[in-house]
């Protein structure tokens, strides 16, 4: 699995591609990676990009127990907002995943987005703000 994260310049927004094929370990590993950063924090929208995504080899049990592992850090979220852009179903289908665990977040809005136009209206940003180098 390939991924990079960027925030953009306010802070406020964390930006996040992942691409490839995507396993239990990568999954767990992207979420230590997170875990250490000081720069990422619970009061971020967060904008991931599953585009480039090619398959994933992950089952609801393994998305639940990364997800839970970072519990203390989501439930110190008010009021920030999730978009996932996922065009292809493999992405489309492991983010319902990871967002119906969310939806036990009460200051997190989380909702996946076959279309990148309607998920920046969902962050309300504009679309150009939405891009990863």
């Amino acid at each position: 699995m390939s991924y990079r994260y960027v925030f953009d310049e306010t802070g406020r927004l964390f930006l996040l591609r992942l691409g490839g094929r995507i396993g239990p370990q990568d999954l767990a590993d992207l979420f230590a990676a997170l875990a250490a950063d000081p720069a990422r924090t619970p009061d971020q929208h967060v904008y991931c990009d599953l585009s480039g995504l090619e398959s994933a080899d992950l089952n609801f049990t393994q998305v639940m127990s990364v997800t839970r592992a970072r519990a203390a850090f989501y439930q110190q979220s008010r009021d920030i907002r999730v978009a996932v852009w996922a065009p292809g179903d493999i992405g489309f289908g492991m983010a319902r995943m990871y967002l119906a665990m969310m939806q036990g977040f009460k200051g997190v809005a989380a909702e996946v987005f076959r279309d990148r136009a309607a998920a920046a209206r969902f962050l309300g940003v504009e679309q150009a703000q939405l891009q990863i180098p």
